[in-house]
Protein backbone atom coordinates (compact mmCIF):
# COMPACT_ATOMS: atom_id res chain seq x y z
CA UNK A 1 0.00 0.00 0.00
CA UNK A 2 1.16 3.12 -0.88
CA UNK A 3 2.01 5.50 2.13
CA UNK A 4 0.11 8.92 2.36
CA UNK A 5 2.32 11.96 1.64
CA UNK A 6 2.15 14.44 4.32
CA UNK A 7 3.52 18.14 3.84
CA UNK A 8 3.67 19.73 7.15
CA UNK A 9 3.52 23.32 6.74
CA UNK A 10 5.41 25.14 9.85
CA UNK A 11 7.06 22.11 11.12
CA UNK A 12 9.95 24.03 13.66
CA UNK A 13 7.25 26.14 15.34
CA UNK A 14 6.48 25.46 18.84
CA UNK A 15 3.01 23.69 17.73
CA UNK A 16 4.43 22.12 14.15
CA UNK A 17 7.22 20.30 16.25
CA UNK A 18 5.11 18.70 18.60
CA UNK A 19 2.55 17.91 15.42
CA UNK A 20 5.94 16.78 13.21
CA UNK A 21 7.32 14.25 16.05
CA UNK A 22 3.71 13.19 16.18
CA UNK A 23 3.73 12.06 12.60
CA UNK A 24 7.64 10.90 12.56
CA UNK A 25 6.07 7.54 14.26
CA UNK A 26 3.28 7.02 11.75
CA UNK A 27 4.40 4.06 9.91
CA UNK A 28 1.67 4.88 7.32
CA UNK A 29 2.84 8.10 5.85
CA UNK A 30 6.15 9.92 4.09
CA UNK A 31 6.37 12.99 6.05
CA UNK A 32 7.89 16.12 4.39
CA UNK A 33 7.88 18.74 7.32
CA UNK A 34 8.74 22.71 6.00
CA UNK A 35 10.41 25.71 8.14
CA UNK A 36 12.05 29.04 7.23
CA UNK A 37 14.39 30.36 9.43
CA UNK A 38 17.57 29.95 9.26
CA UNK A 39 18.15 27.64 12.48
CA UNK A 40 15.76 25.25 11.12
CA UNK A 41 16.51 21.42 11.80
CA UNK A 42 18.39 19.57 9.12
CA UNK A 43 15.93 17.39 8.04
CA UNK A 44 13.30 20.22 7.50
CA UNK A 45 12.91 21.69 3.60
CA UNK A 46 13.13 25.48 3.91
CA UNK A 47 10.25 26.57 2.35
CA UNK A 48 8.87 30.78 1.95
CA UNK A 49 5.51 30.20 1.21
CA UNK A 50 5.14 33.57 -0.18
CA UNK A 51 7.62 32.79 -2.73
CA UNK A 52 5.24 32.06 -5.33
CA UNK A 53 7.84 30.66 -7.98
CA UNK A 54 9.84 28.51 -5.32
CA UNK A 55 6.82 27.41 -3.56
CA UNK A 56 4.59 26.01 -6.67
CA UNK A 57 7.59 24.03 -7.64
CA UNK A 58 7.77 22.40 -4.21
CA UNK A 59 3.75 21.32 -4.49
CA UNK A 60 4.43 20.24 -8.26
CA UNK A 61 7.63 17.81 -7.08
CA UNK A 62 5.97 16.50 -3.45
CA UNK A 63 2.18 16.29 -5.12
CA UNK A 64 1.11 15.70 -1.16
CA UNK A 65 -2.00 13.47 -0.22
CA UNK A 66 -2.01 15.77 3.19
CA UNK A 67 -1.08 19.27 3.73
CA UNK A 68 -1.28 20.62 7.52
CA UNK A 69 -0.94 24.55 7.77
CA UNK A 70 0.55 25.02 10.99
CA UNK A 71 2.14 28.45 10.01
CA UNK A 72 1.24 31.31 12.24
CA UNK A 73 3.16 34.63 12.76
CA UNK A 74 1.81 37.64 14.72
CA UNK A 75 3.25 39.80 12.30
CA UNK A 76 3.27 38.79 8.66
CA UNK A 77 0.14 36.30 9.35
CA UNK A 78 -1.82 38.43 6.15
CA UNK A 79 0.75 37.85 4.12
CA UNK A 80 1.25 34.28 4.39
CA UNK A 81 -2.59 33.97 4.01
CA UNK A 82 -2.82 36.32 1.33
CA UNK A 83 0.28 34.95 -0.97
CA UNK A 84 1.26 31.43 0.64
CA UNK A 85 -2.03 30.08 0.81
CA UNK A 86 -3.59 31.29 -2.36
CA UNK A 87 -0.79 29.46 -4.15
CA UNK A 88 -1.52 26.07 -2.20
CA UNK A 89 -5.06 26.56 -3.06
CA UNK A 90 -4.52 26.85 -6.40
CA UNK A 91 -2.09 23.96 -6.78
CA UNK A 92 -3.73 21.63 -4.28
CA UNK A 93 -5.52 18.39 -6.44
CA UNK A 94 -9.24 18.22 -4.99
CA UNK A 95 -9.08 15.18 -3.41
CA UNK A 96 -5.64 16.29 -1.32
CA UNK A 97 -6.75 17.13 2.30
CA UNK A 98 -6.25 20.40 3.89
CA UNK A 99 -5.55 21.02 7.89
CA UNK A 100 -5.85 24.67 8.62
CA UNK A 101 -5.24 25.24 11.98
CA UNK A 102 -6.65 28.57 13.07
CA UNK A 103 -7.78 30.38 16.44
CA UNK A 104 -10.16 31.57 18.74
CA UNK A 105 -9.45 34.63 18.08
CA UNK A 106 -11.82 34.99 15.11
CA UNK A 107 -14.31 35.34 17.65
CA UNK A 108 -13.04 39.18 17.97
CA UNK A 109 -15.93 40.39 19.78
CA UNK A 110 -16.39 37.44 22.63
CA UNK A 111 -18.35 38.17 25.50
CA UNK A 112 -20.67 35.03 25.83
CA UNK A 113 -17.92 31.97 25.09
CA UNK A 114 -18.69 28.44 24.57
CA UNK A 115 -18.53 29.39 20.58
CA UNK A 116 -19.87 26.44 18.34
CA UNK A 117 -18.36 25.81 14.97
CA UNK A 118 -21.07 27.21 13.54
CA UNK A 119 -20.96 30.59 15.36
CA UNK A 120 -20.01 33.63 12.41
CA UNK A 121 -16.68 34.95 13.04
CA UNK A 122 -16.19 38.24 14.08
CA UNK A 123 -13.22 40.11 13.01
CA UNK A 124 -11.76 42.37 15.86
CA UNK A 125 -11.38 45.68 16.16
CA UNK A 126 -8.41 47.02 14.29
CA UNK A 127 -6.73 48.79 17.86
CA UNK A 128 -6.12 45.42 19.02
CA UNK A 129 -2.60 43.97 18.16
CA UNK A 130 -3.64 41.23 17.87
CA UNK A 131 -6.37 42.25 14.93
CA UNK A 132 -4.11 41.44 12.11
CA UNK A 133 -3.14 37.88 12.98
CA UNK A 134 -6.84 36.69 13.58
CA UNK A 135 -8.59 38.88 10.69
CA UNK A 136 -6.39 37.25 8.46
CA UNK A 137 -7.53 33.84 9.89
CA UNK A 138 -10.97 34.61 9.36
CA UNK A 139 -9.85 35.56 5.72
CA UNK A 140 -7.64 32.12 5.50
CA UNK A 141 -11.21 29.98 6.55
CA UNK A 142 -13.40 31.59 4.57
CA UNK A 143 -11.17 31.35 1.23
CA UNK A 144 -10.78 28.16 2.53
CA UNK A 145 -14.48 26.85 2.34
CA UNK A 146 -14.70 28.74 -0.78
CA UNK A 147 -11.92 27.08 -2.98
CA UNK A 148 -11.38 23.64 -1.37
CA UNK A 149 -14.29 21.88 -0.12
CA UNK A 150 -11.38 18.79 1.16
CA UNK A 151 -10.62 20.14 4.28
CA UNK A 152 -10.36 20.44 8.40
CA UNK A 153 -10.24 23.93 9.65
CA UNK A 154 -9.56 23.44 13.22
CA UNK A 155 -9.88 25.99 15.57
CA UNK A 156 -7.69 26.39 19.26
CA UNK A 157 -7.45 28.61 22.36
CA UNK A 158 -3.90 29.51 23.57
CA UNK A 159 -1.89 26.50 23.38
CA UNK A 160 0.05 25.38 26.55
CA UNK A 161 2.99 22.72 28.11
CA UNK A 162 6.46 21.26 27.27
CA UNK A 163 6.41 19.95 23.32
CA UNK A 164 8.00 16.76 22.28
CA UNK A 165 11.11 18.65 21.56
CA UNK A 166 11.13 19.95 24.92
CA UNK A 167 10.09 23.45 24.25
CA UNK A 168 7.22 25.13 26.58
CA UNK A 169 5.09 28.01 25.43
CA UNK A 170 5.57 31.30 26.34
CA UNK A 171 3.26 31.63 28.78
CA UNK A 172 4.26 29.18 31.20
CA UNK A 173 7.75 29.74 30.71
CA UNK A 174 7.73 33.44 31.74
CA UNK A 175 5.63 32.29 34.71
CA UNK A 176 8.29 30.11 35.85
CA UNK A 177 10.74 32.84 35.36
CA UNK A 178 9.12 35.33 37.29
CA UNK A 179 7.84 33.00 40.16
CA UNK A 180 11.53 31.26 40.55
CA UNK A 181 13.11 34.72 41.03
CA UNK A 182 10.19 35.50 43.88
CA UNK A 183 8.44 38.03 41.29
CA UNK A 184 4.77 38.27 41.79
CA UNK A 185 3.17 38.04 38.25
CA UNK A 186 -0.94 39.40 38.07
CA UNK A 187 -3.78 38.11 35.72
CA UNK A 188 -7.11 38.77 34.92
CA UNK A 189 -9.69 36.47 36.80
CA UNK A 190 -12.27 37.29 34.19
CA UNK A 191 -10.54 37.19 30.80
CA UNK A 192 -11.77 33.67 29.28
CA UNK A 193 -10.36 31.37 27.14
CA UNK A 194 -10.18 27.10 26.52
CA UNK A 195 -6.63 26.42 27.26
CA UNK A 196 -5.11 23.57 25.38
CA UNK A 197 -2.20 21.32 25.68
CA UNK A 198 0.36 20.56 23.12
CA UNK A 199 0.06 17.26 23.00
CA UNK A 200 -3.73 17.33 22.68
CA UNK A 201 -3.55 19.24 19.60
CA UNK A 202 -0.97 16.68 17.99
CA UNK A 203 -2.49 13.56 18.72
CA UNK A 204 -6.38 15.13 17.32
CA UNK A 205 -4.13 16.70 14.14
CA UNK A 206 -3.16 12.98 13.93
CA UNK A 207 -6.42 11.58 14.23
CA UNK A 208 -8.16 13.68 11.82
CA UNK A 209 -5.18 13.39 9.19
CA UNK A 210 -6.64 9.81 8.76
CA UNK A 211 -10.02 10.13 9.65
CA UNK A 212 -13.10 11.30 7.51
CA UNK A 213 -14.52 14.48 8.93
CA UNK A 214 -14.39 17.34 6.98
CA UNK A 215 -15.60 20.92 8.44
CA UNK A 216 -14.56 22.91 11.48
CA UNK A 217 -13.51 21.64 14.41
CA UNK A 218 -12.82 23.26 17.91
CA UNK A 219 -10.11 21.47 20.01
CA UNK A 220 -9.67 21.96 23.85
CA UNK A 221 -10.82 20.71 27.22
CA UNK A 222 -14.72 20.96 28.37
CA UNK A 223 -14.17 23.28 30.91
CA UNK A 224 -12.92 27.40 29.96
CA UNK A 225 -10.36 28.87 32.48
CA UNK A 226 -9.60 32.58 33.21
CA UNK A 227 -5.76 33.37 32.96
CA UNK A 228 -5.66 33.56 36.90
CA UNK A 229 -7.03 30.48 37.46
CA UNK A 230 -5.23 29.07 34.55
CA UNK A 231 -1.87 30.30 35.98
CA UNK A 232 -2.93 29.54 39.57
CA UNK A 233 -2.99 25.66 38.55
CA UNK A 234 0.12 25.48 36.29
CA UNK A 235 2.03 27.22 38.91
CA UNK A 236 0.09 24.24 41.90
CA UNK A 237 0.80 21.55 38.72
CA UNK A 238 4.62 21.95 38.54
CA UNK A 239 5.49 22.98 42.33
CA UNK A 240 5.94 26.71 42.13
CA UNK A 241 4.59 28.96 44.72
CA UNK A 242 0.94 29.46 43.69
CA UNK A 243 0.40 32.58 46.01
CA UNK A 244 2.95 34.30 43.70
CA UNK A 245 -0.35 34.37 40.75
CA UNK A 246 -2.42 37.36 41.84
CA UNK A 247 -5.90 37.87 40.30
CA UNK A 248 -7.18 41.58 38.68
CA UNK A 249 -10.13 42.22 36.98
CA UNK A 250 -10.49 44.13 34.21
CA UNK A 251 -13.05 46.92 34.05
CA UNK A 252 -15.35 47.89 31.35
CA UNK A 253 -13.46 50.92 30.59
CA UNK A 254 -10.50 48.79 30.06
CA UNK A 255 -12.03 46.53 28.14
CA UNK A 256 -14.10 49.27 25.59
CA UNK A 257 -10.65 50.93 25.68
CA UNK A 258 -7.82 48.17 24.75
CA UNK A 259 -10.96 46.60 22.82
CA UNK A 260 -10.68 43.50 24.67
CA UNK A 261 -13.47 40.40 24.01
CA UNK A 262 -13.69 38.48 27.55
CA UNK A 263 -14.68 35.30 26.37
CA UNK A 264 -13.77 33.42 23.33
CA UNK A 265 -13.67 30.34 24.93
CA UNK A 266 -14.55 27.29 22.49
CA UNK A 267 -17.46 25.07 22.41
CA UNK A 268 -15.85 21.46 22.35
CA UNK A 269 -18.71 18.85 22.34
CA UNK A 270 -17.92 17.74 18.32
CA UNK A 271 -14.64 17.05 19.21
CA UNK A 272 -15.13 15.25 22.65
CA UNK A 273 -17.68 13.11 20.48
CA UNK A 274 -15.69 12.59 17.49
CA UNK A 275 -12.43 11.83 18.50
CA UNK A 276 -10.46 9.50 20.81
CA UNK A 277 -7.97 12.47 22.00
CA UNK A 278 -9.02 13.23 25.60
CA UNK A 279 -8.19 17.11 26.00
CA UNK A 280 -6.65 17.43 29.54
CA UNK A 281 -7.48 20.56 31.95
CA UNK A 282 -5.43 23.08 32.99
CA UNK A 283 -2.91 21.82 35.55
CA UNK A 284 -1.96 18.39 34.69
CA UNK A 285 1.75 18.07 33.96
CA UNK A 286 3.26 14.88 33.78
CA UNK A 287 5.01 13.43 36.48
CA UNK A 288 8.89 14.16 35.09
CA UNK A 289 8.06 17.60 34.65
CA UNK A 290 9.77 20.16 37.21
CA UNK A 291 10.14 23.46 37.67
CA UNK A 292 13.55 24.02 36.44
CA UNK A 293 12.86 22.60 33.21
CA UNK A 294 10.73 25.78 32.38
CA UNK A 295 13.38 27.99 30.32
CA UNK A 296 13.30 28.52 26.57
Amino acid sequence: MEKRRVLLMGASGYLGSQIYQELLRDNAIDLIGTCFSAQAVHQLLRVDVTDTPSFSAILQEYSPHVVIWALMSATDERELIEKGLDVLLSQLPEKSKLIFISTDGIFGRGTTGSYREEDQPEPLDERNPLATYSNAKIHGEATIRQRHPNHVIVRVGPIYGRNAVGQWDKRVASMCADLEAGREISRSGNLYKSFVHVEDVGNAIHELLHGPYLGTLHLGPTEKESYYSFYKKMALALGLNADGVKETLLTEAETLERVIPLDTSLGTKKAQELLLTRFRQAGWESANSNANDKGE
